[in-house]
Parts: C-alpha cells; structure tokens; sequence
C-alpha cells in the first residue's frame, strides 16, 4: 500500500513519523494504528472502525447496522442508556457509534485528566452493550420516526431514488434506514447480537488516536482492551460501478422539482488520478458560483438557486453526483441544458482560466480542510481507506500545482463516461 511500516508489540513503538501507518499486534492480528500526538489543547481521541459493519454488508431487507450502531449508543446492560450517559457526563466524555456504507465506528473523546476513565467506558460497552428488548424497542421507535421524517425531504428521496437506479441490485440501491418500518421492526435481538459479534472483532479493526496523550501508554491500555475482543474473520470491501439508466421520475406534493443525477468515472489508479477528478468536479460544479453548472442554470438562465456536480471517490464506488432544485415547469429545461453541457465538456476538455482557477481554489482550501485534530486524523483515515499514503496531502498539492492544461483535458477525453447521466427526479 505505499506505506512506511512499523510494529507495535506489547505497547512498545517505535516509529519515524506520525505519517507512517504502525501497526499494534493483539492476538496475532496487526491492526493498522493511524495517530497523532497534539500539544494545542488538553484532549485525546479514539476511533475504533470495523470495516463490515456498514450499510451494504446489511442481509436483505433488513436495516441491521443502523440498528446496531444505534445500539451501542443506548448505554450497557448494568447502568442502561440513561445511567451511562450521566457518568460519560460526569467527566464530560463523548462516546458515540455510528454507522457509514463499509464500516461501524466508534468514536471516543475525553480530556487527557480522564483518559483512563474514558477506556474504562468504552470497555464496558464492548464488554457489555445494552443487548435488551427494551433498548431494542426505543431505537426502533426512533428509527421509526426518523424515517417518517424523510416522507417530507425531498432531497432525501430523490437520492434514494437515484442511488436505486444506478446501484440496482446492489447494497447501494438500499437505503441504510431501510424502506420502510416494516423493514426496522424486522431486525430482532439476534440479528443485533449476530452483527455485533461478527463485527466488534481485531481482524475487522483500524484505530484512530491522537491529541495530548503519551501515545505508547495509550496504545498499552488500548490493547489491554481489545485483548477481550475475539479474532474474527476479516472482508473485502466490494466496489460498485454506477450504471447509467432511464431517467426516473416519482411524484410526490411538492412545489419544485428535485433533480439528482449521476454519471461512472472509471477511475483505476487512486494515486494518480484522484487530483485529476478533483480538478474536473470543480470546473464542473463542485465549486459553486464560477462553475459551468451554476454558471448555464443559475447565473444565466436563472433555472435554480444553486446547482452542484462533485465526484465521489472511494473503495466502495469511483462517480460523479450533482443535485438541482428547480421550477415544475424549467425541469426539462434543467436536464437538457446539464447534459449538454456535459457532452460539450468531454468533447472539448477545460479552458486555462478554469484550469487557474480551480488551482487557486483547491491550494488554498486544502490546508483549511485539515485545521484541526480531528480533521487531520479523518483525512489520514480516508487515504488509508483509499490505499493512499498517509501524507498524501502534500502529494495532492504537489500534483495539483503541476497539472497543464493539456494533461488535464487529456483525461478529460479519455472519460467520455462522464456525459452518460442517469438523472432522478421527485416532482409535483
């Protein structure tokens, strides 16, 4: 993966720099550690993700790993939900499970005063998670009504609705909340117990650590931790390709049209074309006023208030996505003038002052992306997660800085995949 490696054995490191990916060994597993030590300010955070516990590993039909996340957040079977929080309370301490597509997080944060009591509380809820029918219930409750919500954003349905035409027949086509509360009430106790089981396990684990913390002692105790964690057996996580379809149109009562729509980027070397198709998303809308997108449809034509095309590039899936809201009557109007404008782009590339431009913007916001703690440990994650190095930030820059015109518009003819929209729309 391009990394410079380092073990971690029995809480003893040693390591170059805090951009190489070091690894600490439990039970003969070696999980990747990515961490950061931070002087600024007198707090540590911890990040537990298992890659498998995300959305499209759900069996059919069943919503499981956003049951199961929200779970992990009602508490343990001796203090229960409201007992746990008002100790984490106590020492003003963050623990939060949350659930992405490929993995389950668990995400800790706590002053450095409090750290041993911090793992003390993250200890108790892998040991003993609020695994009772009454826990079970109040989620689903809530899950229950945060789904009912979605029945009035529209946004929210028109991605759903793209996502089930582009990704059909793929977990992506689900929508991790489910379809309906048929789908929540279905997962029981033993589908939640099954998930974590196989989930919460060494093979499946990446840690996140940073702040003010002796990093060593804090690894020490961190692997006295996961020393109760079984084994497990570890997955790939798959990639699905957007596949372009007929456009789909659902009504619902609403006074505009919200437009949705997708496009494949055959992307198939991370490391050297990610800046290229970072570049291409923002001459094309990824930045707002001065981008084609909001140039034809907002500034020009007045079509929208605001209109947006960024790609999207990860294991899971390498494409392009932009959403639009505008009058019942400018919606064909809207469509048409977005995939000419496409098709134009990919016959005759980008011009040099958009090239500038998007040059100015992307160096200059790149080091705000990465400000605090928490954003540069994201970010490392993310290039862990894309197989990138660690300092890939730089790298970034660097490649960014040197891109020529004719370089880019080079790539730009060599994805023609990129005019081939599928657009979805939620209309009155």
């Amino acid at each position: 993966m391009g990394y410079k490696s380092q073990s971690i054995k029995g809480g003893k490191m040693e390591y170059k720099s805090q951009d190489s990916l070091t690894f600490l060994e439990v039970k003969g597993v070696k999980i990747p550690v990515i961490f950061e030590s931070s002087k600024v300010l007198p707090i540590g955070h911890l990040e537990l993700n298992f890659i498998g516990g995300g959305s499209v590993f759900n069996p059919p039909k069943k919503p499981l790993s956003k049951v199961g996340a929200n779970l992990l957040n009602y508490g343990t079977k001796t203090l229960g939900n409201v007992g746990f929080a008002n100790l984490l309370e106590s020492k003003a301490i963050s623990l939060q499970a949350s659930d992405s597509p490929s993995t389950l997080s668990i995400s800790l944060d706590f002053l450095s005063e409090f750290e041993d009591f911090a793992l003390e509380r993250l200890a108790d809820l892998l040991q003993n998670p609020n695994l009772t029918q009454k826990a079970l219930n109040d989620i689903q409750t809530k899950l229950k009504a945060t789904l009912l919500s979605k029945s009035a954003d529209f946004d929210y349905q028109a991605r759903i609705l793209l996502y089930k035409s582009v990704f059909a027949h793929t977990p992506l086509a689900y929508p991790a909340l489910g379809n309906n509360a048929k789908e929540i009430d279905s997962v029981d106790l033993k589908d939640v117990k099954g998930y974590l089981d196989s989930n919460l396990v060494l093979s499946r684990l990446t840690i996140v650590l940073g702040g003010d913390l002796d990093i060593e002692s804090s690894l020490k105790k961190i692997k006295n931790i996961l020393a109760n964690l079984s084994v497990g057996t570890s997955v790939d996580t798959p990639h699905y390709a957007v596949k372009p379809a007929t456009i789909k149109e659902v009504k619902k009562d609403t006074q505009q049209a919200f437009i949705y729509f997708a496009s494949p980027l055959a992307l198939s070397d991370m490391r050297q074309e990610a800046y290229k198709a970072r570049v291409v998303g923002f001459i094309l809308g990824s930045s707002g006023f001065g981008s084609r997108l909001m140039e034809e449809i907002r500034v020009k034509r007045g079509l929208a208030y605001s209109a947006y095309m960024y790609p999207n590039l990860t294991r899971l899936s390498t494409h392009f996505v932009g959403q639009m809201q505008t009058a019942l009557d400018k919606q064909d109007e809207a469509i048409k003038i977005t995939q000419d404008l496409l098709n134009e782009f990919v016959k005759n590339g980008a011009t040099a002052e958009e090239l500038e431009s998007a040059k100015q913007f992307i160096l200059g916001n790149k080091p705000l992306q990465e400000e605090t703690l928490e954003q540069r440990l994201g970010a490392k994650y993310n290039y862990f997660m894309s197989d990138l190095p660690l300092d890939y930030r730089d790298e970034f820059v660097r490649q960014v800085q040197e891109l020529d015109l004719a370089t880019l518009n080079a790539y730009i003819k060599a994805h023609p995949e990129i005019a081939n929209v599928t657009f979805a729309v939620i209309r009155n």
